[in-house]
């Protein structure tokens, strides 16, 4: 395997490292959109006035361990996808996709989303949530060149963690790695009560239809101990998970 550390910072994730080749064998580099650039089919697009290669399915091995303390992680959902898509638009208001994941770690309706959107390549979530100091293992395939996952931090309102449009390794063997930063959906007021956090710090219930919350994603500001939870044992500071993936 292959890294080199490259000081690199994308939105809702920190880039630890990335592949050292981004060119085929042939010295073309890879389409940054996929198959979308390819409009004849021929396995070559064109994009940034150049030719590229379009990149066959591919799968990866996701690993995701949770960094925090007592923050526990709902299922992981993952996607491969090109340029044109993005799982957030920090100022702007939460999709609704999102929204099911923050408040109750619900991943259907944002998968539903992705597998009708033609920009997208692979989907899928890992088993179980991911307790602290734990890790899972899962994979996904795409032909794209980009990567986006997200899960919920469930003794939490409405907290995520994302990485969001990462790019993959391109070549067998080689490896990335990503710190994962948290947000706040936006979409449920952090009044840190019990009978509205669904995780094992509380047992309530997810989702909060009639709470607009702040309105807009956002950086996450941590637990301010103003309700039922214990800020001092369960707040956190980024990044909250590191995300490793292999190209198998």
């Amino acid at each position: 395997m292959k890294l080199l550390i490259l000081p690199v910072l994308l939105t809702g994730s920190l880039v630890l490292g990335m592949q050292t080749a981004t060119a085929a064998s042939n010295n073309f580099p890879y389409c940054e959109n996929g198959a979308a650039s390819d409009s004849d089919g021929d396995g070559y697009g064109w994009e940034n006035d150049a030719t590229c290669l379009v990149s066959a399915s591919a799968s990866y091995t996701i690993t995701v361990r949770n960094l925090s303390y007592q923050q526990v992680l709902s299922p992981v959902i993952a996607v491969t996808h090109n340029k044109n898509i993005a799982l957030l638009s920090a100022g702007e208001p939460a999709s609704a996709g999102l929204t099911a994941i923050a408040e109750g770690g619900d991943t259907s309706v944002l998968q539903a989303a992705l597998e009708a959107a033609s920009d997208v390549s692979g989907i899928a979530t890992s088993s179980g949530p991911v307790p602290p100091a734990t890790a899972v293992t899962f994979e996904v395939s795409g032909s794209d060149a980009y990567v986006s996952l997200t899960s919920m931090l469930v003794n939490t309102n409405d907290a995520l963690m994302v990485v969001d449009t990462a790019a993959l390794p391109a070549h067998s063997g080689d490896y990335v790695k990503y710190y994962a930063r948290s947000w706040d959906a936006g979409t449920e007021t952090n009044d840190e009560m019990c009978s509205h956090i669904p995780g094992p710090a509380c047992g309530g219930t997810g989702g909060s239809p009639d709470d607009s919350g702040e309105g807009f994603v956002h950086i996450h500001r941590g637990l301010q101990g103003v309700g039922d939870l214990d800020a001092a044992a369960q707040s956190w500071t980024d990044p909250v998970a590191v995300v490793t993936i292999v190209r198998n």
